[in-house]
């Protein structure tokens, strides 16, 4: 569960004064660590646990198996509007529902635990977990009120009816929730999430028993190493053993929806170096029944239960997907050209704006693949474009470049580290350069031309910088010269660094942008040559921007743009040159734009972007077409293209309409990607 009360994490720190280098890796890439790599298949929706004309969610739960039926614990709640959060505090209740299989048919069954407010002050029902031992179903789960944050235990023999043990709370602590219990060797284990201290850090404490009555002092099994302990990114800890390792999965992180995984020979001892994957799920379980593995979510933002397929690899971590899904630019012809992956075998799609005047376009056609991610694209001082693709799998790196004739050259190896398709720009000298990840985030490389348009390219600069959290963001200021943004492992913080000149050399130290954030940063540029970067605060719950002062000049202060988001908002600037920024809700309910009202970078008021009961997969991409017009293009959650354009540049915008009949990935947008 959520604190209540939440207040803004990223803030700035200027250029030049409390800086933090961000640590190099240089040379080859280290070797993979000995345990296995963790990630997800697609989730399916499961389990609703909504009633006749009440809309409701889950959120923290658990999943046990007995007596031939999955029994489903967890809270539940009345879901807000689209786009906003329910109240934690009104969380009293715990729904309950058995089936044959994690897949279903799930049954619901009456809630198994209401709040009785008279038991020690308790006053809400957080984060159910269910475990046997000598025939009884013990019941652990966090309540608390005017004495305190305390986990309450409660017990079953049918696990229908639940009484809470007569002594109370099994203990207190500053923020003690989210109980996991887990048999380790003789003893029982719990793990919650918890502060280090009053405003200290987030941590993931554990406790141990002989009784799962009486449990001992708490240990720190691992801490973030964000500084700022308002928003929870310790939550739903959830251990599971395979192979004599020990995975913790923890959340949120990466946003709402978000699950990381850390890997520990030691079951009492996790640290962000043994980072294992990630789920894109939020309060992430982990159950097997003995030949299979799964993993459910759910969540504030969503309508029950899903399960998705758990999957373990020995090669390399899950590549990042792009930021854009769709993505789109224009060629040298000056046509808006849209590039997507195919919904069956990820193979690559192309589609060519014909005319920009009557807005026709194209059939969509094969441009090659599969791909493990959409890619990314560069535009050449001629016009043409660049396309950058990670091979499924994230083996290597692939390009393929347009000729003068509007055609385009073959597909060739571009190597390099295979972590994510590469963030591209053009600087002041003409020549793109290219900044990609390692898997799992080791080492951030560069490579660029060796003069602009050239089909040559410089070697791979594998020390560019690393460890990084996530792909980076790269833009050009007014003077040319380029700056990248990158996500501290963690999102413990946000760098940059940037160019001394125009295709000059680069500063010598990362320094610190920003504290705690989460996934990819977005950076553009508006029509005063100022640069405005959009990040998403811990736990996915708003979007904040830093605007320069003036062009190529410093930065203002970190300030509020949107409220509870998917990724980092689409950032396009007009025709006039003024910014439009559109962000996704968590789900894809609400879709939300916001523009300046004008040239002095002041926002005008939040609207509701998209349609009514379309909900989408990713972050919509924006891009003008020769005529200055934007274009907004959204994949929905069932891998349809939406497509909305401005009536005229820089102004009011025409309907929704499909985009060809074409079914891509729907993908999210820069999140860890099986």
């Amino acid at each position: 569960m959520h604190p209540i009360s939440r207040r803004s994490v990223l803030r700035g720190a200027a250029a030049a004064a409390g800086a933090l280098a961000l640590p190099v890796t240089g040379g080859a890439a280290a070797a993979d660590p000995p345990h296995r790599w963790v990630g997800a298949g697609p989730f399916t929706h499961v389990h609703d646990p909504s009633l006749p004309g009440r809309r409701r969610y889950l959120n923290d739960h658990t999943l046990l198996k007995a007596g031939g039926r999955w029994h489903l614990f967890g809270i539940v709640g009345d879901s807000a509007r689209p786009g906003e959060s329910p109240d934690s505090a009104a969380e009293i209740a715990f729904a309950h529902a058995s089936a044959p299989d994690p897949y279903g048919p799930w049954t619901a069954h009456a809630d198994a635990l209401t709040v009785d407010r008279s038991y020690f002050g308790e006053e809400h029902l957080w984060a159910p977990h269910v475990v046997e031992a000598g025939g009884t179903f013990r019941m652990f789960y966090a309540a608390g009120g005017r004495d305190g944050a305390a986990v309450n235990m409660a017990t079953s023999t049918d696990l229908f009816t639940w009484t809470r043990v007569p002594t109370g709370p099994l203990f207190r602590g500053l923020a003690a929730r989210d109980p996991m219990v887990l048999r380790i060797a003789d003893e029982w284990v719990m793990y919650y999430t918890e502060l280090s201290a009053p405003h200290g850090r987030h941590i993931v404490a554990v406790r141990r028993s002989t009784d799962l009555v009486h449990w001992s002092e708490p240990e720190t099994a691992f801490t973030d190493p964000s500084s700022d302990a308002t928003l929870s990114v310790t939550e739903s800890p959830c251990v599971v053993e395979r192979d004599g390792w020990y995975h913790l999965f923890i959340g949120p992180r990466g946003g709402y929806e978000g699950t990381d995984v850390f890997a520990s020979r030691d079951p009492f001892r996790f640290g962000q170096g043994g980072y294992a994957g990630h789920v894109p799920g939020h309060a992430v379980e982990v159950v097997s029944d003995g030949q299979e593995w799964y993993a459910s979510a759910a969540g504030w933002f969503r309508q029950g239960l899903y399960v998705a397929p758990l999957r373990w690899r020995d090669e390399a971590p899950p590549p990042w997907q792009s930021t854009d899904n769709p993505v789109a630019g224009l060629d040298v012809d000056g046509r808006l050209t849209v590039f997507a992956l195919d919904a069956g075998d990820r193979s690559m799609l192309r589609r060519v704006q014909l005319d920009p005047d009557s807005d026709t376009w194209s059939q969509w056609e094969s441009f090659g693949g599969p791909a493990g991610a959409v890619p990314t694209l560069g535009r050449d001082v001629d016009g043409r474009l660049e396309v950058f693709s990670l091979a499924p799998g994230g083996v290597n790196l692939h390009h393929r470049a347009q000729r003068p004739d509007g055609g385009w050259y073959d597909w060739e190896e571009f190597g390099g580290p295979a972590g994510a398709a590469p963030a591209v720009a053009r600087g002041g000298d003409g020549r793109l350069e290219v900044f990609a990840p390692a898997p799992g985030g080791a080492r951030l490389a560069r490579r660029r031309q060796r003069t602009p348009g050239s089909p040559a390219w410089d070697p791979w600069d594998g020390g560019f910088g690393g460890p990084v959290g996530a792909p980076p963001a790269v833009a050009a200021n007014a003077d040319g010269r380029l700056e990248v943004f990158a996500l501290a492992p963690g999102g413990s913080a946000i760098h940059h660094r940037w160019q001394e000149a125009p295709g000059g050399a680069w500063a010598a130290q990362w320094r610190t942008f920003g504290t705690a954030a989460c996934g990819v940063p977005r950076a553009a540029r508006d029509g005063t040559g100022r640069l405005t970067v959009a990040a998403v605060a811990p736990c996915g719950l708003a979007t904040f921007h830093r605007r320069q002062t003036a062009a190529s000049g410093g930065w203002g202060d970190w300030q509020y743009l949107f409220g509870w988001s998917a990724a980092a908002p689409a950032l396009a600037p007009g025709a006039d040159g003024r910014l439009e920024a559109f962000a996704l809700s968590p789900a894809g309910a609400r879709l939300s734009h916001r523009w300046y009202a004008d040239t002095g970078g002041t926002w005008a008021a939040e609207e509701d972007f998209g349609e009514p009961g379309v909900p989408l997969a990713a972050t919509p991409t924006a891009v003008a077409d020769a005529t200055g017009r934007i274009h907004v293009l959204a994949v929905t959650a069932d891998g349809r293209i939406r497509t909305r354009v401005q009536d005229r540049p820089s102004g009011g915008w025409g309907p929704w309409n499909a985009f060809g009949e074409r079914l891509v990935a729907p993908l999210p947008a820069g999140s860890p990607l099986y």
